[in-house]
């Protein structure tokens, strides 16, 4: 959507900015397995000085009142985004976001992974045959299986509240320097 004709410079250039943090975001966001649209609503909203409606999110990227209603929805559930009455903000603590996808998607696929592994050394085991390439696959996947729960081990470390999550997690919420409250962040601009 075009910016209105009567913007005034700051108005351009902070249209801008929010454009291209929400194609940044939308590159992220596919990178990661995201939709696109998932990323360009998150960095509409991150950058947005109030709170946004679902119809300006929608009139803003042109996208469709489904997309936006979906999407929308699938970032509440990721806590990417909260309600603000009948609009959204986004959140703000990146350490919080990353850890939040980390919990939800990362860890179910390292226990996946866990148990699929465990499952197979106990197959390779029971056949308790002494043939050299039985013992090779036992060790391979013993392998396997270390290394998939010590990348667990440090994924529950990095998300858990941990001494080091509590540094980063300080650490994220000074780099930002939006942690206030919801009401607090929020530039409010006279109509």
């Amino acid at each position: 959507m075009d910016a209105p004709p009567d913007s005034t410079p700051a108005e351009l250039v902070m249209r801008d900015a929010q454009d291209e943090l929400s194609s940044i975001f939308a590159d992220i966001a596919e990178f990661w397995g995201f939709t696109r649209t998932q990323g360009r609503i998150f960095g509409l909203v991150y950058m947005s000085p109030r709170p946004l409606s679902q119809s300006e999110i929608r009139e803003r990227l042109d996208i469709s009142a489904g997309s936006t209603s979906m999407t929308i929805n699938s970032l509440l559930e990721w806590g990417v985004l909260h309600r603000d009455d009948r609009s959204y903000v986004a959140e703000t603590n990146f350490f919080t976001l990353i850890t939040r996808v980390m919990r939800k998607r990362e860890a179910n696929e390292v226990d996946g992974a866990i148990q699929r592994a465990e499952r197979m050394v106990r197959r390779l085991r029971e056949l308790r045959s002494d043939a050299a390439e039985v013992e090779f696959s036992i060790r391979r996947a013993e392998h396997v299986l270390g290394f998939f729960r010590a990348g667990k081990a440090v994924l529950d470390a990095f998300v858990s509240r941990a001494p080091l999550a509590r540094i980063v997690n300080r650490l994220a919420r000074r780099a930002s320097r939006l942690r206030a409250s919801s009401a607090d962040s929020h530039v409010h601009l006279d109509a």
